[in-house]
C-alpha cells in the first residue's frame, strides 16, 4: 500500500484516536469512529479499507496508506482539506500540492 504525501504532525499519543474519528465522521458517508485494527494501524473509512492510517509514536505523526496509487490525489486532497479546517500541521507549506510541488 502506497503512503499518502499528506500526514498529521505533532500530534499526542491521546489525540489520535478522536482527530482520526473526526476524520473519519467528517469526510466518509455514514462515517463511525476510527478504530484500531490488530495490526496497529486505524481504520478510518467508513469499513471501505481504501485508506488507512498508522501513528508514528516516536515522530508525533499520523500517516496515511492507501490501497490504490490512483487514489493518493483524492485522498491527499480529502486530508489537506480536514488538516487546514483543524488546524493540524502536515508539514507541507501552504501554496504546494500533493506533490510538493510550489502552485
Amino acid at each position: 500500500m502506497p503512503y499518502c504525501h499528506t500526514e498529521f504532525q505533532i500530534v499526542k499519543p491521546k489525540q489520535v484516536e478522536n482527530v482520526l474519528t473526526m476524520f473519519t465522521q467528517e469526510c466518509f458517508v455514514g462515517g463511525q469512529a476510527a478504530y484500531r485494527l490488530d495490526d496497529g494501524s486505524f481504520s478510518i473509512d467508513a469499513g471501505e479499507n481504501d485508506i488507512r492510517a498508522i501513528y508514528e509514536e516516536p515522530n508525533a505523526a499520523i500517516k496515511f496508506f492507501c490501497r490504490y496509487k490512483q487514489d493518493m490525489n483524492f485522498y491527499d486532497n480529502k486530508l489537506q482539506a480536514f488538516a487546514t479546517k483543524h488546524g493540524i500541521d502536515t508539514g507541507l507549506p501552504v501554496n504546494t500540492n500533493t506533490d510538493g510541488n510550489i502552485l
